[in-house]
């Protein structure tokens, strides 16, 4: 089971690191900004893993895994910042980006605090076989989607992002990048199959549970090609796109609860998962909060090449791994 494991993540490493790359080349060949890419189409083509891994989790009859994974990635993602600050070495990122990251933030905590509030409650009512709670977060989800393109539209900043890019990719053919996206998300769908499969295994025989081997060890490797793809973004210097990968791809996280409710058999997913996924949920929305913190204030110092708001970060991730473990443990 952990030569499966390890064989299927290294699949998805290297077929994500694919499919970011010419998401990104699709989107400049025709015409979207920086931005949409950076807050929404790269995050949704970057968070694939988590879909496939969490459908077939669902499929199992595992929803911990399922939810635990899209929790725990959505905490490794903002852990990603500090990864960004060393990326680009020039003090706090988080200095050198827009204001409006907030709002991508604020539609990512809102959609995370609903499912955490819909699990703790067990809101046990599903209309053709999916829970409302579910039909809410997706409902909350177009309406924050709407609202990222309408602030796109009316912000009337540079695209600096786009003139970086032009040069890149101007000689990249088109028909080539969309046969590769294929190709890498045929090998992700797979790939993420045999991942929930042994992260089934490896939860069952180390006695850790779900909700923990999901939020961890699951929730990190199908969180790799978000790194690659920010870590990739920050070294060029979008740290507008490399931000915006991160929040945007937590926002497309939470939805995927949809997705895995979908192939879930019996009563609405959310009602059927333990109170841990609350936990790691709660522990996404701090995350996230000491981000939107380091936004606003826009500290200068920083320790050891890394800004206060990473440290901060940083200290609030081991904190959870530490609570989720001894949950699991006694579980």
């Amino acid at each position: 089971m952990w030569i499966t494991f390890a064989i299927s993540a290294a699949v998805i490493i290297v077929a994500g690191m694919q499919l970011s790359k010419n998401a990104d080349i699709i989107a400049f060949k025709t015409g979207l900004s920086g931005a949409l890419v950076g807050a929404l189409l790269l995050p949704i083509v970057t968070s694939l893993p988590e879909i496939v891994t969490s459908i077939q989790s669902a499929l199992i009859d595992n929803p911990d895994i399922a939810l635990g994974n899209v929790f725990g990635s959505n905490m490794f993602n903002i852990l990603i910042i500090a990864v960004v600050d060393i990326a680009q070495g020039g003090g706090p990122v988080l200095l050198h980006v827009k204001l409006g990251h907030i709002l991508t933030a604020g539609i990512g905590m809102l959609l995370s605090s609903l499912a955490a509030i819909f699990i703790l409650v067990q809101l046990d009512i599903g209309i053709f076989g999916v829970g409302l709670d579910t039909i809410i977060i997706v409902v909350i989800y177009l309406i924050g989607l709407r609202l990222l393109i309408r602030y796109d539209k009316k912000d009337s900043e540079s695209k600096l992002d786009e003139v970086e890019e032009e040069h890149k990719y101007k000689k990249e053919s088109l028909k080539k990048s969309i046969f590769i996206f294929i190709v890498a998300g045929i090998f992700i769908v797979v790939s993420g199959r045999f991942l929930a499969l042994s992260g089934d295994e490896i939860a069952t025989a180390t006695g850790l549970g779900g909700s923990f081997v999901g939020s961890f060890l699951i929730a990190i490797t199908t969180s790799l090609p978000e790194l690659v793809a920010t870590f990739a973004a920050a070294r060029l210097g979008a740290f507008d796109m490399a931000i915006g990968n991160i929040l945007g791809a937590n926002i497309m996280n939470v939805v995927i609860i949809f997705f895995a409710d979908l192939f879930y058999f019996g009563e609405p997913v959310l009602a059927n998962v333990s109170t841990d996924n609350a936990i790691a949920a709660l522990f996404g929305i701090s995350l996230t909060s000491i981000a939107i913190i380091g936004l606003i204030y826009r500290s200068k110092k920083s320790v050891l090449t890394l800004g206060l708001d990473s440290w901060a970060i940083i200290i609030g991730y081991v904190m959870a791994a530490f609570i989720l473990f001894n949950l699991g443990v006694a579980v």
